[in-house]
């Protein structure tokens, strides 16, 4: 065979075999996106040839909830937490609006509503009476607050209600917000999976070339 006829069969096969990587770019493509869209596409079971199918998310939800939950409260928050960041709170500001509401708006005019008593309460008396009640609420504040810590870190189960919620939180929901949050990185594995598959393409045409 001469070299002209050699080039032509060459030619011939390149354009017979061209159109590989981007069937295989396509099939990658869109394999990526079927597995994407798997993780919470169908949402009820389906039956296929006898194979039930359904979205990796909807199937597995209570589990995914549970798993969650652990890490969460393991790792993250738990009663601890809580109940340490109860006690971190600043009540000051909270008491020294209470002791003004209390005296000033409360029993400063039930006082002066008193007949005859009414005539003795002034401007000045309230004060003297916020400032003790102020600093009686000051000596219960902490008392209060460590048994307030206490009985949520007594009664509040977090892991429970953390798996509660996942479980019962709207799957449709949960597809949106991914979709909106990540939808860069999901179309990103969408066009890396074609990238893929137009160069395992490409090395098939090579090895078909070689052979």
């Amino acid at each position: 065979m001469d070299t002209a006829n050699t080039l032509n069969l060459l030619d011939s096969n390149l354009l017979k075999l061209s159109w590989i990587p981007f069937v295989t770019a396509l099939i990658g493509w869109g394999t990526n996106w079927v597995a994407i869209r798997m993780l919470f596409q169908p949402k009820s079971p389906l039956k296929f040839l006898g194979i039930k199918i359904q979205g990796l998310i909807p199937r597995r939800q209570k589990e995914l909830a549970t798993k969650t939950a652990e890490v969460i409260e393991k790792e993250i928050l738990n009663q601890h937490t809580i109940r340490e960041n109860i006690l971190k709170l600043d009540l000051e500001p909270y008491l020294q609006d209470f002791a003004q509401k209390l005296v000033q708006n409360r029993l400063g005019e039930r006082l002066r509503a008193i007949p005859m008593l009414g005539s003795f309460v002034s401007d000045s008396t309230l004060e003297k009476v916020q400032v003790m009640a102020l600093e009686e609420l000051r000596k219960e504040a902490i008392p209060l607050q460590q048994a307030i810590a206490d009985e949520v870190e007594r009664h509040l189960q977090v892991k429970e209600l953390i798996e509660a919620r996942i479980s019962e939180f709207d799957s449709e929901k949960l597809e949106s917000v991914v979709q909106h949050v990540a939808n860069k990185e999901l179309k990103t594995i969408e066009w890396l999976g074609a990238a893929l598959g137009f160069l395992i393409g490409i090395g098939q045409v090579a090895v078909l070339l070689v052979l």
